[in-house]
């Protein structure tokens, strides 16, 4: 392996323990729902060229969401510390304690962080996100960040 390649599953690894984390633990899950989030869950890659001026220490936020009339709904994010392309990711919406979701599609988008401040985007960051939203378990998802405008 590749001293980038092990880099990559380093950081790959690190999120997923992030996310696991973050859902808490296993005992408050109720039965099944571990193997209902990795049905659910979205699978990709967040991938940039030279143009997104990524920088060692960048931060990195996923971002799953229901698009709504007017405001983003059911958002999650998870930060990845110290991001460096290319990142292999899994984010998975919330579940109820009956193993379900509150809607069928999603947007997944990532993001560059450099301001601190998670609910704007400024120059000098980078962004990419899915066209649309996706149904859930989608996987194969490219996320290619590219510079926000100036």
């Amino acid at each position: 392996m590749s001293a980038a390649a092990g880099r990559a599953a380093a950081r790959a690894r690190a999120l997923f323990a992030a996310a696991a984390i973050a859902a808490g633990p296993a005992a408050a899950a109720p039965a099944g729902a571990e193997s209902k989030a990795a049905a659910i869950a979205y699978r990709g890659v967040v991938t940039a060229g030279p143009e997104a001026g990524i920088a060692p220490g960048d931060r990195l936020a996923l971002k799953l969401h229901h698009p709504g009339a007017r405001v983003e709904l059911d958002a999650k994010y998870t930060i990845v510390t110290d991001f460096a392309p290319p990142l292999a990711f899994a984010i998975a919406p919330a579940i109820d304690m009956a193993g379900h979701t509150k809607w069928r599609r999603y947007v997944v988008s990532a993001f560059t962080d450099r301001d601190g401040d998670l609910t704007t985007l400024v120059p000098g960051e980078a962004a990419a996100r899915t066209a649309e939203p996706l149904p859930l378990g989608t996987a194969g998802i490219e996320l290619r960040l590219e510079p926000v405008a100036r």
